[in-house]
C-alpha cells in the first residue's frame, strides 16, 4: 500500500481541520483478534496527527455493523456532526470491518463528494476515485454476503435447537433458571472465567416465586403488588435489579416457564423435564393478560400533569423521569387536592426528589413564556426544523398509515371478524413499528418541535398557556425545551419558612456540558 495509509476524500486545506474518531469492536486485520476501542482510538489519533488536524469527539459502538435492524448511536452521532459542519471529517479504524453493509459505504461516498475527508488507520482507498469506489463496492458486497450466510447458518442451528425442545440457548441467565451469577463483580486477580454459578437454592426460590405469582395474578393480584412483594423479599431480577410492574408481567409470560418452545407464537416443541409452571395454568394466565383492556399504543400514552415524563430527576446517576402523585389535603382556598412530583422507586427511581406540583408548574409556566417569546430561540428553532423537515414529513406519513391499519384491525375485532389471537398477531408488529416511529419522531422533533418559529409576545404565550389543557401545555413545554433536558434537584433545607427554590429546576444542553438554572435560562 505504500506510505499512504489512509482513505482520503481528495480535499486539501490550508487551515486546521477537526476530525472525529470512531471505533467499533472489530477484529484486527492481521491477527483476527478483537481490538479494544481504546486501541482503535489511539491509532485514529495518529492518523489525525498525520493529517495535521485536531481531534473533535471520540465515538464508539459495540454492535455489529452488518445487522440491519441495529442502531449505532456513535456512528449516527458522527455522521450528524459531519453533515452539520461541526467536524471536517472522520477517521475510522479499518474500512474492511466498518463497511459490512453497502448503505454505510454509500453514505461515506456521498459525504466525500461534498468535500469531507474520510480517513482510516488501515487500508488505502480514495472515495472520490471511481476505480477505488468500484473495488470497495465489490468488497462490501462480498462482506455483506458473508454476513448473510453466517446469519442464515445461525438461524438454522437455533431452529434445530427449538425443534429439539431446547428453549434457552446461550446468553445470560434468566430468572428461575440456572446459570452464571450476573450480579458478581471480579475482585483483584479475578477474570470473567471465575464468575460463579447461581446456587440451586436461589434458582429453586425463584421458581417457587414464579409459581406463586402466577396463581396470585390469576386470583386478581396486580403485577405491581407482586413486584413490591418480590422486592421486599429480596428477590431481584437475574441482573440484580428491582422489579417493576412491566418486568413482572414479562417474566411471567415467558413460554419456557411452562416448558414450551415457541416461534412466532406457535408451539414448536416442548422442553424435557417438568415445567416450572403447569402448562394449563400458564395458558390461563396468558389468556387473562390478553383479555385485559388494552391501553394506547406506546408513544401515545396521555399524561395528566404538565411535567410527568418530561422533567427528570437531578440526582447523580439517577436521571429517571418524574411521576406525579396525589397528596393529603387540599390547596388553600380550593377544592383541588394537593399533588407533588416525585422520583418514584417503583419506576426504578431513587425516591430522593420530591416537589410540590403546583409550585413546579408555576415555574414551568414562567419559563415557557420567557423561552417562547425569545427571538434568539425562535431563530435557532427555525434552523433546526429545516434540517429535519423532510424526514419528519415521511415519518408522519408512515405513522398515519400504521395508525390507519391499527384502527381497521380494531374495528374488525369489534365486529368479531377477527379472533383475539389473530388480532394480536397482526397488531404486535404494528405496535412495535409505531413505537419505533414515535421514538424517532420524538428524537427529531426534540430539536425542532412543532409550533411557531417566530417569537411571540410574552402576553400572547401567556394567554395560550392559560387557555390550554394539559396536553397542549406539555406540547408548549416540549417546544420550549427543544433538545435540552430539564432536571429537578433535591430539596436543600434553608433557614426560614419552606418555599420552593426556583434554582432547583436546571436546564442541560444536548451534550450535557452546559448546566444552567432555569431562572438564568429564562
Amino acid at each position: 500500500m505504500g506510505m499512504n495509509q489512509y482513505v482520503t476524500a481528495g480535499q486539501g486545506t490550508d487551515g486546521v481541520f477537526v476530525y472525529d474518531s470512531y471505533g467499533r469492536l472489530s477484529k484486527a486485520p492481521d491477527t483476527g483478534e478483537f481490538e479494544k476501542i481504546e486501541t482503535q482510538w489511539a491509532d485514529n489519533r495518529t492518523v489525525i496527527g498525520r493529517l495535521g488536524g485536531v481531534l473533535g469527539e471520540e465515538l464508539e459502538d459495540g454492535l455489529s455493523a452488518w445487522k440491519k435492524g441495529v442502531r449505532r448511536p456513535g456512528w449516527e452521532r458522527l455522521l450528524e456532526r459531519v453533515r452539520s459542519g461541526v467536524s471536517n471529517g472522520i477517521v475510522v479504524w479499518h474500512t474492511d470491518r466498518l463497511f459490512r453493509q453497502p448503505r454505510d459505504l454509500e453514505t461515506l461516498i456521498e459525504l466525500a463528494e461534498k468535500g469531507f475527508t474520510v480517513a482510516s488507520a488501515h487500508g488505502s482507498r480514495d472515495l472520490t476515485d471511481p476505480d477505488d469506489r468500484f473495488i470497495l463496492r465489490i468488497e462490501v458486497a462480498h462482506a455483506a454476503r458473508s454476513s448473510d450466510d453466517t446469519s442464515r447458518r445461525i438461524k438454522r442451528r437455533f431452529a434445530t435447537y427449538r425443534e429439539n425442545g431446547v428453549g434457552h440457548i446461550g446468553g445470560p441467565r434468566r430468572f428461575g433458571w440456572p446459570g452464571r451469577d450476573l450480579t458478581w463483580s471480579p475482585g483483584p486477580g479475578e477474570t470473567e472465567e471465575d464468575r460463579p454459578m447461581v446456587s440451586e437454592v436461589v434458582v429453586e426460590r425463584e421458581r417457587r416465586a414464579l409459581v406463586d405469582a402466577t396463581e396470585a395474578v390469576l386470583s386478581g393480584v396486580s403485577d405491581a403488588v407482586v413486584a413490591r412483594e418480590w422486592n421486599a423479599a429480596g428477590l431481584l431480577t437475574a441482573q440484580g435489579l428491582t422489579w417493576v410492574r412491566l418486568t413482572v408481567k414479562s417474566v411471567l409470560l415467558r413460554p419456557t416457564n411452562a416448558g414450551l418452545v415457541e416461534t412466532d407464537d406457535v408451539v414448536v416443541a416442548r422442553m424435557p423435564g417438568d415445567p416450572i409452571v403447569a402448562p394449563d395454568r400458564f395458558e390461563l394466565l396468558r389468556a387473562k393478560y390478553a383479555a385485559r383492556r388494552r391501553g394506547r399504543v406506546a408513544g401515545q400514552v396521555g399524561r395528566g400533569y404538565v411535567g410527568t415524563g418530561i422533567v427528570r430527576c437531578g440526582e447523580p446517576d439517577c436521571d429517571a423521569a418524574l411521576s406525579a402523585r396525589k397528596g393529603e389535603g387540599f390547596y388553600k382556598g380550593t377544592e383541588v387536592r394537593r399533588a407533588y412530583y416525585t422520583c418514584a422507586k417503583e419506576r426504578r427511581g431513587c425516591g430522593k426528589v420530591n416537589a410540590d406540583l403546583r409550585s413546579v408548574d408555576r415555574e414551568l409556566r414562567a419559563w415557557v413564556i420567557a423561552r417562547l417569546s425569545d427571538s434568539r430561540y425562535a431563530a435557532a428553532l427555525e434552523a433546526a426544523r429545516a434540517q429535519v423537515a423532510d424526514r419528519l414529513t415521511a415519518l408522519n406519513a408512515e405513522i398515519h398509515d400504521c395508525e390507519t391499519l391499527q384502527e381497521a384491525l380494531s374495528e374488525r375485532l369489534g365486529r368479531r371478524e377477527l379472533t383475539l389471537s389473530a388480532f394480536d398477531r397482526a397488531n404486535t408488529p404494528l405496535a412495535k413499528t409505531l413505537a419505533e416511529l414515535y421514538a424517532e419522531r420524538d428524537a427529531l422533533s426534540g430539536g425542532a418541535p412543532e409550533g411557531p418559529t417566530t417569537a411571540q409576545s410574552a402576553e400572547t404565550v401567556a394567554a395560550q398557556w392559560d387557555a390550554a389543557d394539559t396536553v397542549e401545555r406539555r406540547a408548549m413545554l416540549t417546544q420550549a425545551l427543544g433538545s435540552s433536558t430539564l432536571y429537578l434537584d433535591r430539596y436543600v433545607k434553608r433557614p426560614g419558612p419552606r418555599v420552593f427554590d426556583r434554582d432547583r429546576l436546571r436546564l442541560v444542553d444536548p451534550h450535557g456540558t452546559r448546566i444552567t438554572a432555569i431562572t438564568e435560562a429564562a
